[in-house]
């Protein structure tokens, strides 16, 4: 199944309102809200491979992306707390970020990237622990910034089965 998130209509807003839906003093548009948001949590669950393909904005994720986030992020359905210690509920699950920037973020370089460590950390908060990515450098060039990551991902692809 593929859900594309520039496609996907229903993702609620995060906001106040759908926390209080959460609970039982939340009132009827609070509590469709925060119905919504667990119909996204419950289908974003049943993947067990995450293909997050996204450019970078000011050095962070897209705002889409980032409220999907906190959309998913829910103590009790994508991580819980045990002996004060997250514990993601997502196991056995695998996720690849293929990330577009304007310019180049090596590992280990200038601490400006602020996309790839927040995506990483928020997918292991979930239990997603198999982790890969692919960096498209200078976007901005078309095609010729493609070459690098196209082929990254054909040895990923035979590799990582």
């Amino acid at each position: 199944v593929e859900w594309h998130l520039e496609e996907k209509m229903d993702i609620p807003e995060f906001r106040q309102a759908l926390i209080n839906g959460r609970g039982a003093a939340g009132t009827a548009e609070e509590k469709a809200l925060a119905s919504q948001g667990q119909k996204i949590i419950d289908e974003f669950k049943s993947f067990d491979f995450y293909v997050v393909a996204a450019p970078m904005w000011n050095f962070a994720v897209t705002p889409k992306l980032k409220n999907l986030i906190d959309v998913l992020l829910v103590t009790g359905q994508t991580f819980e707390y045990v002996d004060g210690a997250p514990k993601g509920l997502l196991v056995n699950k695998r996720v690849i970020f293929i990330l577009a920037h304007m310019g180049q973020y090596p590992k280990g370089g200038l601490d400006n990237d602020f996309q790839l460590p927040y995506l990483q950390f928020v997918w292991k908060l979930m239990g997603v622990q198999e982790q890969k990515s692919i960096a498209i450098d200078f976007s901005f060039k078309g095609d010729e910034a493609d070459v690098k990551p196209l082929e990254e991902a054909r040895t990923l692809a035979r590799n990582w089965a």
